[in-house]
This record gives C-alpha cells, structure tokens and sequence, in this order.
C-alpha cells in the first residue's frame, strides 16, 4: 500500500496509463480481447470518475486499487473459505517475482491468478452451501479463463493436481466450462493475440529450436534467472525436494511439467536476455504457477511450514529491495515526462513532440519513455486542471505513418488518433494547434 501510494505517478507506465485514461475519457470499463477481468483493475477509477474526483485522486485510487482488491481477496479467502495456504499465495502473487511489474499493476493475469486461487480456495472449502459453492466456482474459473491464455494452462495443472476426475459432476461441468470459453476465444481471436499465437508457431522451426536447446543459449538463459529470478530459483527447488521427499512424485513431476511448459512457452515468445515490465508480464505465468505450488503444497505441510515461511519472507524481502533499487529510475523517467510538460507550457504550448529514445536504468534492465509518454503526459499534466492540458509525443511516434499525418489533430497513442471531443471536458481542455518539437536537456 505504502508502495502504491509513493510511486503513484510512476504507476502510469504503460498499460497502466492506458487504461486509466480510456476509463475517464470514455466513462466505463475498457476491455481488450476478451479478457474480461480488466474490469477489476479498472473498477477504483470508474467509481472516482462516477464519484467527481480529481485527477490526483483518481491516479492514486488507479495505484491502489491491485492493493483494495488484494485486500478484498485476503478477506474472503481468510475470514469466509477459512484457507490459510490461499491467504499466502494471494499476498505473494502481488510481490514475489516482481519488479518491474510492480511499476505497471494493471496486468490482466494478476487478477487471473487470484481468481485461480480463490476458485480452488473454494473448491477445497467446506465452509460454503452448495449453491454458493457452485456459484463462486463457476464465476471464478470463467474469469480466470477470461484474464489470459496462460490462466488456461494454469488452470489445467490444478485441475490435474486436485484430480479432478474424482469428483465426476464437478470435472464435467468444469470441462464444459472450458470447451465453451476455448469455442467463445476462437471466433473471437484478436489481431494482437493472433500474433502472439503465430510468434509462438513461427519460432518452432527445427533451426530455432535448435538454437533454443544448444549449450551456449542455455547457460545464458540460467544467468538471466540466476540474476533476475533468484528468489523463484529457490522457491522452485525447495518445492521439487520437498515432494520428493514426502513421496510425492506424482505431484513433483506434474510441478516440473507443467513448469517447462510455461517456460518454452516463454522463451519461445520472448528469446532474449532484455528483461523489463513486458518480459515480467510474459514470465509471471511460471512465477505464478511456482508460488500456487509452494503455497498450497507445503504450507499445509507442519514439518515443512517453519522453513516455507522463512523462505517466502525471504523472498518477499528481496523483491522490497529490488522494488526500491530500481524505483530512482522510474522516478526519474516520470521526472523527464514532467519536465516535458513544464517546458512546453513554458513556450506556450499545449502539444508538442520531445526527443526519443531516452534510457533509464541499469545495465540487463530496460526502462524507457516508451510508446505511452503521450498517454501519461496527458494525466499528469491535468493534475493542474483541466485547462493545464499538454499532450506530448515523442519523434519515435513520428515513425507512425498516421501521426505525421495527424499532428493537427490530437494523438491519444501513435496508434489511436483521436477526435478531441473524445476527452473528458471534466479533466481534460486540449486548444486546437499543432504538434511543435521541444528539445528536452
């Protein structure tokens, strides 16, 4: 909470942003392929904009809400479903193995993740009636369907886990659930999705797999975990042996399965060793799917329970300091944005282009102006009142065919060239001029 409310401003980046702005401009909830759960990022906005809020107020209920919602999900899961391991995970999920993640809260699959864990909170639970059981499960495993494509392949290693196939009625409409909510996203695909799928197909070429698997790619992706993901590393490790030491070998061999998976998959869509809030987000399925494990496996587990809870405060610890470490640089990347706007208002001008790329941070970690420097100049700048309006672009904008184009119009991102009346007139008054270059120092 204390972290939400310090890096408010900077909690913009990106899709965080984005998303922000489509909820006060438009009045409602925004929502992109069929991922449904977006709603439950957006929703403290939506009630501040309903409500009158200022701007300053709605950027901070905007950083706090992933923190209200967690909250929420602590209290049912705690107070109602009774379920200790879940209460852990949800808390964990929020923080542990992220760290760029943390500057863009508004990720899709972070609420998937606790709607999975809720949904088999509940299905463990003997606290419930059976029409409220049904209900939740019901509700839960289709938005956590809906948040994103690795919920499915999560959602099916539980299902694996908890042998399903036990309890016949519940495997069956679960199924059903599934074949309905795969027929829905299938007519429905959209054009970003569909190339993610074809990135995946196209990078399985006997020649790319090839290089995927050689020596040298390998132990260069195990120093890219080894220094990014170390807290995971151990978590993950400790999860196996500990299985195995239970014998349990079914489940650790389930656990290391379905961990591969996630991580070709990863690997396959996002090679490389650039690590930033977008590679954070392709990760955070395995970071996910390691904590759901370690949590529910070993925290029931009373001999084991001492150390799963040192290592999770371990870990917790690690990602507080490397949150902390690399804060100054998303700090001083929103300071450049607020520069931009002082700058422009200084010559006068409501609308103009600044310099890109700019870099930030440390070497291995990639923190740029980045494609939404228009989107949060224009919240930002309307802390001020609606009249103190600036939107900025960058020149890497410019690239964009239709924004050279547009540069008399208003240009909400390079890809959405926007008629002005599509601001809100409450937060937002953008003068009808052009696009001016302004040289940042």
């Amino acid at each position: 909470m204390l972290f939400a409310w310090r890096f408010a401003d900077e909690r913009l980046h990106s899709d965080s942003g984005y998303y922000l702005a489509r909820v006060i401009n438009e009045g409602g909830f925004h929502i992109e392929h069929g991922r449904w759960v977006l709603a439950l990022s957006q929703l403290g906005a939506l009630i501040g904009v309903k409500l009158g809020v200022s701007m300053t107020g709605l950027i901070l209920l905007h950083s706090l809400n992933n923190v209200i919602w967690l909250g929420a999900c602590l209290l049912f899961a705690g107070r109602i479903l009774r379920d200790p391991p879940a209460v852990v995970t949800l808390a964990c999920v929020h923080l542990v193995g992220l760290t760029h993640g943390l500057f863009c809260p508004i990720f899709e699959l972070y609420y998937g993740v606790d709607l999975l864990v809720l949904f088999l909170a509940v299905y463990r639970s003997e606290q419930l009636s059976s029409t409220w059981r049904w209900s939740l499960l019901v509700v839960f495993f289709l938005g956590a369907l809906a948040s994103h494509f690795f919920a499915l392949l999560l959602a099916g290693g539980l299902l694996v886990l908890e042998q399903i196939w036990r309890d016949r009625r519940t495997m069956i409409v679960l199924l059903g659930l599934i074949v309905v909510h795969l027929l829905v996203r299938s007519l429905t695909l959209s054009p970003y999705e569909n190339e993610g799928l074809s990135a995946i197909l196209a990078a399985l070429s006997v020649e790319n797999v090839g290089h995927l698997l050689s020596p040298t790619h390998l132990l260069h992706l195990a120093k890219y975990f080894v220094w990014h993901y170390p807290d995971l590393i151990v978590l993950a490790v400790t999860v196996t042996v500990v299985l195995v030491r239970e014998r349990q070998r079914r489940r650790a061999m389930l656990f290391a399965l379905v961990g591969l998976l996630l991580l070709v998959l990863c690997i396959l869509y996002r090679p490389g060793s650039i690590h930033d809030r977008y590679r954070e987000q392709v990760n955070f399925a395995l970071v996910a799917w390691v904590l759901v494990m370690f949590c529910m496996q070993l925290i029931p587990l009373v001999r084991w329970r001492t150390l799963a809870f040192s290592l999770l405060i371990a870990a917790s610890l690690f990602r507080m300091v490397r949150a902390e470490w690399i804060a100054p640089w998303y700090t001083e990347r929103t300071a450049v944005v607020k520069t931009g706007i002082t700058m422009a208002r200084a010559h006068g001008l409501s609308k103009a282009i600044v310099p890109a790329p700019v870099y930030f941070g440390p070497p291995s970690h990639v923190i740029d102006l980045s494609w939404s420097t228009s989107v949060e100049s224009l919240l930002l700048s309307a802390k001020d009142g609606p009249q103190a309006t600036v939107s900025l672009i960058t020149t890497q904008d410019l690239e964009a065919p239709d924004v050279r184009e547009h540069l008399d119009g208003f240009i909400f991102r390079r890809w959405d060239i926007m008629d002005p009346s599509w601001l809100n007139a409450r937060y937002f008054k953008l003068p009808p001029e052009r696009y001016r270059p302004l040289g940042i120092p």
